[in-house]
C-alpha cells in the first residue's frame, strides 16, 4: 500500500506525456511508427545543432501528427511546442496568391489586366516604386499572373540592386523568384479594396480555414507562447514582429495551422476547379541552376525531368507519385519548407527558428513521408 501511495504522488508531481503513436504512410506506400519519426528528427535536430523545430504530417487529406523539438527560447530553456508561433517568412506567399484568386473569383481582380489600372497613380509617382518611372512602357505590360508567376521582371529584392527596383528581364520571359513582385500585389489589393491585407487575409482565410494562431501582422495575443530565432552560432536574432503586412513574407503561424491551408489546397476547396486549375498549373518554367544567389542566373537543363515550374504563387514538380506543389520560407534566421503530393493527400509542414535548418531539410522531409524528390538542389539546401 505504501509502494502504491508513493508511485502515485511520483505520477502526480511528474506527469507522464506519452504521445500516441501513429503509422505515418510514406510515398513509397509504406508505414512508419511515429515514435520512429520522432527519433529520427530529434537526432537530426541534435546533429544539426537547430534551435527548434515544428512539424505537421498530412496523410489522407488529414493532419495526422505533430511534435516540436528543441527551444522557443534557448538562454531560459523554454521548449518549443505545437502552439508556438513561428515567423512564416515567405511561406507568406502562397497565401498571398491564394487570397488575390479569391478576390478574382469575386470579379475585383484579373489575372491578366495590367497591374497599373489597379493603381491610383503610375507606378513612378509612388516613392518606393519610383524607378519604375524610366521604363514604364515595359510596367505596364506586367499582369498580376506575372507578378503570381516571378515572371515580372522584378528583382528578388531591392537592397540587392543598389536600392533600385528596375526591371531586370523583360515582363513574361523569364523566371525571377521576387519578393519585390509578390509585395507589389499586396499593394495592389490594399489600395484598390481600401482594406488591410491582414483583414482580407483574415476574412478570407484565416477565419474560415480556422487558422487561429496566423496572422499577416503580430498580434498581442502571440505574446504568450512565441519563438525566438537563432543564427548558425547559435546567437539570438530576436523575433520577427510586423506591424504592416507584407504579401511576400510578414506572416506568423504555426506548423499545425499552415498545414490546414495546405490540406484546403491539397483539396481544392474554397476555389473553384478553373482557378485551382490556373493555380497549380505551369505558368512559367524554370530552368535556372538555382532559385536564389548567384546562380539563378545560371541555365540548366537538370531539372526538366520534373519538369520544375512555378505556378501561382507555388513552386511544382513531378515525381513518380504525381505532381507535388512547395514553398520555401526564408528569412535572417528562420527557415521554414513545405510540400504537398495532393494525388497522394501526404504532405509535411516544417516551421525552425534556426538558421541551421536548411543543411538537414532534405533528410527530413525524407524522414517524416518519404520525399526524395523535392527540389533541394534548386532551393540551395543542398549547397551547404
Amino acid at each position: 500500500m505504501k509502494q502504491l501511495l508513493t508511485f502515485v504522488c511520483v505520477c502526480c508531481m511528474f506527469p507522464v506525456f506519452a504521445q500516441q503513436t501513429t503509422m505515418i504512410k510514406q510515398l513509397n506506400g509504406k508505414t512508419v511508427p511515429s515514435e520512429n519519426i520522432q527519433k529520427r528528427l530529434q537526432q537530426l535536430v541534435d546533429s544539426a545543432k537547430l534551435a527548434g523545430l515544428q512539424v505537421a504530417i498530412i496523410n489522407d487529406n488529414k493532419t495526422v501528427w505533430t511534435s516540436s523539438f528543441g527551444y522557443k527560447d534557448t538562454e531560459t530553456r523554454q521548449r518549443l511546442n505545437d502552439s508556438t508561433v513561428m515567423y512564416a517568412a515567405s511561406l507568406t506567399k502562397p497565401v498571398s496568391a491564394y487570397i488575390f484568386m479569391r478576390l478574382a473569383e469575386k470579379g475585383i481582380f484579373s489575372l491578366d489586366k495590367p497591374v497599373q489600372a489597379y493603381l491610383k497613380k503610375p507606378i513612378g509617382e509612388y516613392p518606393k516604386w519610383k524607378d519604375l518611372a524610366d521604363d514604364t512602357a515595359s510596367f505596364n505590360r506586367i499582369t498580376p499572373r506575372m507578378l503570381l508567376s516571378h515572371s515580372s521582371g522584378l528583382p528578388v529584392l531591392r537592397q540587392l540592386y543598389n536600392n533600385k527596383t528596375n526591371l531586370i528581364a523583360k515582363p513574361g520571359e523569364k523566371f525571377y523568384y521576387s519578393n519585390e513582385g509578390i509585395n507589389l500585389l499586396g499593394v495592389i489589393i490594399e489600395e484598390y479594396t481600401g482594406k488591410p491585407l491582414e483583414v482580407i487575409a483574415r476574412e478570407e482565410v484565416f477565419a474560415p480555414l480556422q487558422m487561429p494562431r496566423t496572422s499577416m501582422i503580430w498580434e498581442k495575443s502571440f505574446e504568450n507562447n512565441f519563438s525566438y530565432a537563432y543564427f548558425k552560432d547559435g546567437k539570438k536574432y530576436g523575433s520577427e514582429r510586423r506591424e504592416s503586412s507584407r504579401a511576400a513574407g510578414s506572416m506568423t503561424t504555426t506548423a499545425s495551422d499552415y498545414a490546414r491551408f495546405f490540406i484546403n489546397l491539397m483539396t481544392q476547396k474554397g476555389l473553384s476547379k478553373a482557378a485551382y486549375q490556373q493555380l497549380l498549373s505551369a505558368q512559367i518554367k524554370v530552368t535556372s541552376k538555382r532559385g536564389f544567389g548567384p546562380l539563378k542566373d545560371s541555365l540548366t537543363h537538370e531539372n526538366d525531368a520534373i519538369k520544375l515550374s512555378w505556378g501561382l504563387g507555388i513552386g511544382l514538380f513531378q515525381s513518380p507519385h504525381g505532381k507535388g506543389f512547395f514553398h520555401t520560407g526564408h528569412g535572417d534566421a528562420n527557415q521554414n519548407y513545405a510540400v504537398a503530393f495532393p494525388e497522394k493527400g501526404i504532405a509535411v509542414v516544417l516551421l525552425s527558428n534556426s538558421e541551421n535548418f536548411e543543411t538537414v531539410s532534405a533528410e527530413i522531409v525524407k524522414a517524416c513521408i518519404g520525399d526524395i524528390y523535392s527540389p533541394m538542389k534548386w532551393l540551395g539546401h543542398l549547397d551547404h
